[in-house]
């Protein structure tokens, strides 16, 4: 793995360390990953798909289950008349 050597200011620098620590990672781990993220070679719009995805299924709604058929969607629209 390559080093790398930046300047940068120290009040970035302690925001950027806490940022790590909230993540539970590294600061190296948390620049690279912010690297990768910017120059990977798979198109945004797939990178934002994947990511939606995968909030998706940590949601809290989870998997509902089979669709509604028309007459149940049909049956939770009406109300009785009298």
């Amino acid at each position: 793995m390559a080093s790398l050597t930046i300047a940068i200011d120290p009040e970035i620098l302690e925001a950027a360390k806490l940022e790590a620590v909230r993540r539970q990672t590294s600061l190296d781990q948390l620049v690279a990953d912010l690297l990768k993220s910017v120059s990977a070679t798979e198109p945004p719009r797939h990178r934002d798909n994947s990511a939606l995805l995968r909030l998706m299924e940590r949601g809290p709604l989870g998997d509902i289950g089979k669709p509604l058929t028309r007459e149940e969607i049909y049956a939770e629209r009406t109300w009785p008349r009298s």
